[in-house]
């Protein structure tokens, strides 16, 4: 008997977290996305780290979001799959630091979120470009959607 396959995991940065959220009311906001890298998000089991879901948090505030607001996001990301910060993380971020501080300027933030998606080695989904330099220069697999 064949044993089922587990979902792929794939960490999601908050830029991405974000365009998915505006496509609840707007689908017109991923409609060019391609078709196949949406058919294996759905599949996934989609993950987070705790850099990424700090700055959605920090978002909200700055925004002056409301109670009921903020708590229907709380219920949206409790879906997904929260990545600790353990030493194989921290490992992977001092690698990247010393790296953008020889002239790859990437928000500390995004370092961190690199680096989770590094040390599990699992692909990393967003919409930011300069994630593409990091999955250049070292092992991360960036699944890069454009927001427009």
């Amino acid at each position: 008997m064949a044993t089922p396959l587990s979902p792929e995991v794939i960490l999601c940065d908050n830029s991405f977290v974000s365009r998915q959220e505006r496509a609840r009311s707007d689908p017109a906001a991923v409609a060019h996305w391609p078709q196949d890298v949406k058919d294996r998000l759905e599949t996934a089991l989609l993950a987070i780290s705790i850099f990424a879901l700090a700055e959605i948090r920090a978002g909200r505030v700055y925004a002056g979001w409301g109670e009921k607001r903020s708590l229907a996001q709380e219920a949206r990301l409790a879906a997904f799959l929260t990545v600790p910060l353990d030493e194989r993380v921290i490992e992977e971020y001092v690698k990247l630091h010393a790296w953008s501080l020889k002239g790859h300027a990437t928000p500390h933030n995004d370092l961190w979120i690199a680096a989770t998606a590094i040390a599990r080695g699992i692909p990393l989904v967003s919409c930011d470009r300069h994630f593409m330099a990091i999955a250049d220069d070292h092992a991360l697999e960036h699944i890069y959607l454009p927001a427009s």
